[in-house]
C-alpha cells in the first residue's frame, strides 16, 4: 500500500529543458557522518541514486570504511560488506562500473604502496579482489583513473612511489577479463607526475589529465593539460589562455551533460576555491562564478559527476582542518520559476480549490526544481518532511511549507494547519533563491479527497477481478480532512494516537452508511488521513459500488468505484 501511496505522491511528467548556470550548495544530511578526512574518492550510482565513498585519511591514520550517501534522503549511512576488505589507504581511485554497478577501487598508499584492484559489488555489499599488487602496474598513489565507457575498461596513468618517484605511464584494466595492459605510447607524454586527476571525455573518445605535482622531474604544481586518444592511445598537450593557475589536489569532473571540463580548488602555493571550466570543442578554459555561498579554499579534495541530477559533488578535503563536507555544483534554471495557471492541484484527485489545512498538492509549472526528481524523507530524528530540498522552498502565506517531492515541472507539499480559519493563501515556489509569482488559491475547513486505489482485507487492491466481499474491511486513504484533534504538526509524520478530522466522518458506499472502524491519520505520513471501513451486507453483487467520503459538511467528488462480490 505505501508504495503505492509514495507512487501518486510522487507522479508528474517531465517538461522541456531551460537554460543553465550554475549553483553552489552544501549537503545538510542527518545522522551519522563519515569523520573528516583527505584524499577519499567518491563515485556516483545512478541505479541508487547515491554517492560511494571509500576509505582515506583522517585524524586517527588511513581508513578502509565504505559509506553511502542517499541524495534523496540527504543520509549517509556506513556500510558493512561481507567478506574481506581492501586495507586502509589513501590516495587511491574509485571509479564506477556501471555494466555491473560496482565501483572499481584501485592501489593507493597505505602501510606501504598498494598495486591492487578491487570491486565492490552495490547490490550485494560484497568486496571482492580482482588483481594483487605484482599482476599489472607497479604499486603507486596519486594516479588518476577513468572509466572508458567505448571499452569496459579502467584506465590509469601516472602515480607515485617513494621508491621509484614519479610515474608517467598509463594501463588499462579490462573489467570482463580483469587483466591489465600496459598502453603506454612510446612518444610523447606528460612529465612524470602525481596528485593529479583525469577525466573521461565520451564525445571525443578522449582522456583529460591536467595539473598534478612533478617534483624531481619538473614543476610542482603544474598546469599543463593533455589528451590521450584512447582509440590510437597518443598522447597531445593542449594549451590555452586564459586558464587556471597551476594545482594539485584538486577537485574535477567531467560535466557530460553540457559537454565541459570543471575544475575547483587545490593546492597552488595557497589552497584555492577558484572554479574553472575547459571545452573539449573550442580548447578554450573559463574561469566561472557560480551563484550561491562559494566554498572555502581547500585541497586533497575528492570529486564525482551525476549526470542524472546535473550536479557534480565534491567531498573533504582540507581547509584549515580536515574536513567531511559534501559540496554540490548544480545546473540550474536561468529562467524564473513560474506557476501555470490553474496549476496548484489535489494530489490524490487533481481537483483545483479550495484546499483544506493539511492537504497535500501539486504544484504544476516550469523552473520549479531540478531536472531530475528528488523525493524527500522524514528525518530520522524529528519525524518531519524538509521545508528545503534540491534548492527548493514553498510559502504558504510566508509559511513554509513542508515538501514531498520536487522537479522542474511539479513540486508537491503540504498546505500548512496554520492557515486555518483563512479565506484564501498565497502560494510562492522559491528555487536557489529565485521566486515565482504568488498565485492565490481559496482556503476551506475540509475538502476531503479520496486516492483512487481501495484495498481489501488482506492488503491487496481492490479491482473488478479481485472484488471485496461483503461485509469485509475496505481501507481508503484521503487528504482535505482539516484539522484534527489532537492537532497535527505541520509536516511532522504521524505516530500513535493517530490524531483524526475535528470535524465528523462518513463513508457512503453505493449510498449506505459504511461502519468505520478507524479514521485518522495514517501511520508515518503527513497530511494523509486512512479510513478503515466495512462494507454494508445490503450491496452485494455491486460490481462498481461508488464511495463518498464526508468531512463535516462536505462531500469527496467525484466518487471513487469500489468492487464488490
Amino acid at each position: 500500500m505505501r508504495a503505492l501511496l509514495i507512487a501518486i505522491l510522487i507522479s508528474g511528467t517531465c517538461a522541456d529543458a531551460q537554460t543553465s548556470r550554475l549553483q553552489w550548495s552544501q549537503a545538510n544530511p542527518s545522522g551519522a557522518t563519515p569523520s573528516p578526512r583527505i584524499d577519499a574518492p567518491i563515485a556516483y550510482d545512478p541505479v541508487g541514486r547515491q554517492i560511494l565513498m571509500f576509505a582515506g585519511q583522517d585524524a586517527s591514520g588511513d581508513l578502509n570504511d565504505i559509506w553511502a550517501y542517499a541524495v534523496d534522503r540527504q543520509q549517509w549511512t556506513r556500510l558493512n560488506p561481507a567478506g574481506p576488505s581492501p586495507n586502509p589507504r589513501h590516495g587511491h581511485t574509485v571509479t564506477f562500473d556501471p555494466v555491473r554497478r560496482r565501483i572499481i577501487m584501485i592501489a593507493g598508499q597505505g602501510a606501504g604502496f598498494f598495486g591492487d584492484a578491487w570491486a565492490y559489488d552495490i547490490q550485494a555489499n560484497l568486496w571482492t579482489q580482482l588483481s594483487g599488487n605484482s599482476s599489472g602496474p607497479s604499486p603507486r598513489y596519486g594516479h588518476s583513473a577513468i572509466y572508458d565507457a567505448k571499452r569496459d575498461r579502467i584506465v590509469i596513468s601516472h602515480g607515485f612511489t617513494s621508491e621509484q618517484g614519479r610515474f608517467d605511464d598509463t594501463w588499462a584494466f579490462d573489467l570482463a577479463t580483469n587483466s591489465w595492459r600496459n598502453i603506454s605510447p612510446a612518444g610523447t607524454r606528460p612529465l612524470r607526475r602525481c596528485l593529479h586527476h583525469a577525466v573521461y571525455v565520451p564525445q571525443s573518445d578522449q582522456m583529460l589529465l591536467y595539473g598534478g605535482c612533478s617534483s624531481g622531474f619538473g614543476p610542482c604544481p603544474q598546469g599543463d593539460l593533455w589528451s590521450f586518444d584512447l582509440a590510437n592511445g597518443q598522447w597531445k598537450e593542449t594549451t590555452s589562455n586564459p586558464r587556471p593557475a597551476p594545482r594539485q589536489r584538486y577537485g574535477m569532473v567531467f560535466d557530460d551533460n553540457r559537454g565541459k571540463l570543471v575544475l575547483f580548488g587545490g593546492l597552488g602555493g595557497p589552497p584555492l576555491n577558484d572554479t574553472w571550466e575547459y571545452d573539449p570543442v573550442s580548447l578554450a578554459w573559463t574561469q566561472v562564478t557560480p551563484g550561491g555561498d562559494t566554498p572555502a579554499p581547500r585541497y586533497r579534495v575528492e570529486a564525482a559527476f551525476a549526470s542524472g541530477l546535473e550536479t557534480a559533488f565534491f567531498f573533504g578535503g582540507q581547509t584549515t582542518n580536515f574536513t567531511n563536507d559534501l559540496l554540490l555544483l548544480s545546473t540550474i534554471a536561468t529562467a524564473r520559476p513560474q506557476i501555470v495557471a490553474g496549476g496548484i492541484q489535489d494530489v490524490f484527485s487533481g481537483a483545483g480549490e479550495p484546499f483544506a489545512p493539511g492537504e497535500i498538492v501539486a504544484i504544476h509549472g516550469v523552473s520549479l526544481g531540478p531536472s531530475t526528481g528528488v523525493i524527500s524523507a522524514f528525518d530520522s530524528v524529528t519525524a518531519m518532511l524538509p521545508t528545503a530540498s534540491a534548492g527548493v522552498s514553498v510559502t504558504v502565506n510566508n509559511i513554509p511549507a513542508p515538501i514531498y517531492y520536487v522537479r522542474k515541472d511539479q513540486v508537491n507539499v503540504q498546505i500548512p494547519y496554520e492557515v486555518d480559519g483563512q479565506q484564501a493563501t498565497a502560494i510562492t515556489v522559491n528555487y536557489n533563491g529565485v521566486a515565482s509569482s504568488a498565485e492565490t488559491v481559496r482556503i476551506a475547513a475540509s475538502v476531503p479527497r479520496l486516492y483512487p486505489g481501495i484495498f481489501n482485507q488482506d492488503g491487496s487492491l481492490n479491482s473488478p477481478g479481485n472484488p471485496a466481499p461483503a461485509g469485509s474491511i475496505v481501507v481508503f486513504y484521503a487528504t482535505g480532512q482539516g484539522a484534527t484533534s489532537p492537532p497535527s504538526g505541520t509536516g511532522r509524520a504521524a505516530d500513535a494516537p493517530y490524531p483524526s478530522p475535528v470535524a465528523p466522518v462518513r463513508v457512503t458506499i453505493s449510498g449506505q452508511d459504511a461502519e468505520i472502524l478507524f479514521a485518522g491519520l495514517a501511520p508515518a505520513t503527513a497530511g494523509v488521513m486512512q479510513i478503515n471501513a466495512r462494507i454494508p451486507e445490503g450491496i452485494e453483487g455491486t460490481a462498481g459500488a461508488t464511495v463518498y467520503l464526508s468531512v463535516g459538511n462536505t462531500t469527496s467528488q467525484p466518487g471513487v468505484t469500489l468492487a464488490v462480490r
